[in-house]
């Protein structure tokens, strides 16, 4: 196609027609759910010299929305109310609960301290058995040794035959019991 003039220009482009249509529906339900459909168009005239034709691109789409509930006042009201006089029975419990773990805790802590002290004086008595035994022991070995000595005495004594020296050993036997038995 070649336009010689301006005007020519002109009824060729008034020749060819270009128009947008746009239709759009929208439906909304406060309870349920909310659609919305769109429908947009593009028709193209165009005029050639041996005929005519028209195309027309449709275009739809479709948006769903999630139904929202309708919440009064009210209600909203009254489930914050619900919620606060649940919230004051675990807290209450939790206080009770909370009150009786202090308490045990204490009472373990008390009886652990306890325990320590306790264990302290184990070992104390245990150190003192232990200084008992050497000591008793120690007694013991004397008392021994005393022993072999009156008998050594007594024999040195009996091969002296004298009435008199085996009187002087008894008194002196009696006498060193006497005291081995005092330690």
């Amino acid at each position: 196609m070649q336009f010689t003039s301006l005007s020519n220009v002109f009824t060729s482009i008034a020749g060819v027609g270009l128009s947008f249509t746009t239709s759009t529906t929208a439906t909304t339900t406060v309870t349920t759910t909310t659609a919305t459909t769109v429908t947009s168009g593009f028709t193209m005239n165009q005029q050639l010299s041996s005929g005519g034709f028209e195309n027309l691109i449709p275009y739809t789409s479709t948006v769903s929305v999630v139904p929202t509930p309708v919440m009064t006042y009210g209600q909203l009201e009254g489930l914050v109310n619900e919620w606060n006089l649940e919230l004051e029975d675990q807290e209450k419990c939790f206080l009770l609960q909370a009150t009786q773990v202090n308490a045990w805790d204490r009472t373990l802590i008390e009886n652990g301290e306890m325990i320590c002290i306790l264990h302290g004086e184990v070992n104390k008595v245990k150190l003192d058995q232990k200084r008992l035994e050497q000591e008793l022991d120690f007694i013991l070995s004397q008392q021994q040794e005393l022993e072999f000595l009156l008998t050594y005495l007594e024999e040195s004594m009996s091969d002296q035959s004298g009435l008199h020296y085996l009187q002087h050993a008894d008194e002196e036997r009696v006498e060193t019991s006497s005291r081995s038995a005092e330690f």
